[in-house]
């Protein structure tokens, strides 16, 4: 475990504060941004909130969202899930994705989901044995 910097009474507190921004995902990710350079975990995270930890992981991953991407949501034409799923890739996939989705090249954001899970995995180092 890694040495925690604020207590968990009040990390708690901000985490049910950011859980409590709906509407706003990226103000959400920057509070529990927050927490994490605290010192907790994602799963520590959404132990405070009730949330599963792998919601807390997707909008921490807004975090590292190209600022187009950024702006996408603000606007209203990136749903956030999948603005979550693109900011996991690099720069130039980010940017791919985030090109391909405004000009429409997905059936819904489920099948762009799976297409940038897939450039995700096509970017992780290979392990051989």
């Amino acid at each position: 475990m890694s040495p925690k910097l604020i207590s968990a009474p009040l990390a708690a507190a901000i985490a049910q504060e950011a859980a409590g921004q709906t509407g706003t995902p990226l103000r959400e990710a920057a509070t529990l941004g927050v927490l994490v350079g605290a010192g907790y975990s994602a799963r520590e995270i959404a132990g405070f909130t009730g949330a599963q930890w792998d919601r807390i992981e997707l909008r921490l991953a807004l975090l590292d969202l190209a600022d187009a991407g950024k702006g996408a949501i603000h606007e209203g034409r990136l749903p956030v899930d999948l603005a979550g799923c693109i900011a996991r890739l690099s720069e130039p996939n980010q940017q791919l994705m985030l090109n391909r989705w405004l000009r429409g090249d997905f059936r819904n954001a489920r099948h762009a989901e799976r297409y940038a899970l897939a450039i995700h995995g096509d970017e992780q180092p290979q392990v051989s044995f």
